[in-house]
């Protein structure tokens, strides 16, 4: 498994910062961004996620391994419903913290329609196969507003996107006899990300957000770049209720290296190509 901790950092880094600014900024100020801000809100999702999953992994001393595409090649369903988390913090009129929480667990049944190279492991031609695919993402990004009017606001920050992937993958094949193989490969990718949002109080009731970020860099072992876009319009009931919809997307191309295998024997390379969107339908609490 690859794990690196440093960005960690960043992310007390972000929160200390944060607390910093909420003691500096004075009392009567921090409501003062209100309805276009919440000073503090948290939102439960409801998400219908599509995705799209490429993943290579590779015993390069062997010059062994492969990509198979989950959805295409495993039958891994590309439609799953799920439940979203949310949390946003206006720590001063131009100051904001948020963070988003997804997790997403598939699996499929399929057969191999020809042999397969994947990690160490050579899948022979009707071979049946069980593929068990997880994914838990957090988001988390700091927002300074250079820009607040009443009606608008336009700003930019940093944030990073953390992902935890596990797979595996077993198979076994019934031909005078049996034969069956495992590959399992774990992977924690910490991807920072630039960010910019957009917010606009459409009417006194409706208030639109607008988000997207972007990055491309090497972290230690971990290289990749990533998209994200959210979009999101909601109703605003009383001072502490709202409703709404949102689009979010998230893509991500990672290479993770000197991934171990389940007995710390080998050395493997994984590569991860995935889009992730959905749709969402939410109600928020608004303190």
């Amino acid at each position: 498994m690859c794990d690196f901790n440093k960005p960690r950092f960043y992310v007390l880094g972000l929160t200390f910062v944060a607390l910093m600014l909420t003691v500096s900024a004075p009392a009567e100020a921090q409501r003062s961004f209100e309805p276009l801000f919440d000073k503090f809100s948290f939102k439960g999702e409801l998400s219908w996620v599509g995705m799209s999953t490429s993943i290579g992994l590779y015993e390069d001393e062997l010059d062994l391994g492969g990509v198979l595409n989950f959805e295409d090649d495993l039958n891994l369903g590309d439609r799953e419903t799920t439940p979203s988390l949310d949390f946003e913090w206006q720590i001063a009129k131009r100051h904001r913290l948020a963070g988003r929480w997804q997790g997403l667990n598939r699996g499929s049944n399929a057969q191999a329609l020809t042999d397969i190279e994947w990690g160490d492991e050579i899948i022979p031609i009707d071979a049946d196969i069980t593929l068990t695919f997880d994914v838990t993402q957090f988001f988390i990004d700091y927002t300074y507003y250079p820009w607040v009017k009443e009606r608008w606001a336009l700003g930019f920050g940093i944030g990073l996107r953390w992902m935890d992937i596990a797979t595996s993958l077993t198979w076994t094949l019934q031909s005078g006899g049996t034969e069956e193989g495992y590959q399992a490969a774990d992977v924690t990718a910490p991807l920072p990300y630039l960010y910019v949002e957009y917010r606009r109080l459409l009417t006194e009731k409706w208030r639109m957000i607008l988000g997207g970020g972007i990055l491309d860099l090497t972290i230690g072992d971990i290289s990749g770049s990533q998209y994200i876009g959210r979009a999101g319009f909601e109703y605003l009931i009383g001072k502490r209720w709202s409703v709404g919809g949102a689009l979010n997307m998230a893509t991500v191309d990672v290479e993770a290296k000197n991934i171990k295998d389940d007995d710390d024997l080998v050395n493997l390379r994984m590569t991860v190509d995935m889009d992730i969107w959905d749709l969402s339908l939410f109600g928020r609490v608004r303190f």
